[in-house]
């Protein structure tokens, strides 16, 4: 059987905002509504905004990856085709 903070979080990605009341996801679980904020902080994933929403956390991208990924391509682009002349 899946922990509830598992379900809990699988459905609030599955809907479309990737937000869900407090209200629906107690009558979804079966749980009294006191007891969704414990299994938000039990989960990495969800988090609290005030008293009623429970939202899925975004992931976060490196800055330093972008970066990156933003320096090789313009070295792709722009420096190797001149190396070949």
């Amino acid at each position: 059987m899946m922990p509830l903070q598992v379900k809990l979080q699988r459905v609030v990605k599955a809907t479309k905002d990737e937000a869900m009341t407090v209200e629906q996801a107690a009558d979804y679980l079966k749980v009294p509504k006191q007891y969704i904020p414990v299994l938000v902080a039990r989960s990495d994933d969800l988090k609290m905004i005030g008293d009623e929403t429970i939202i899925a956390k975004r992931d976060k991208m490196n800055g330093w990856l972008i970066l990156t990924v933003v320096a090789v391509v313009f070295f792709v682009i722009s420096v190797l085709p001149g190396i070949g002349e």
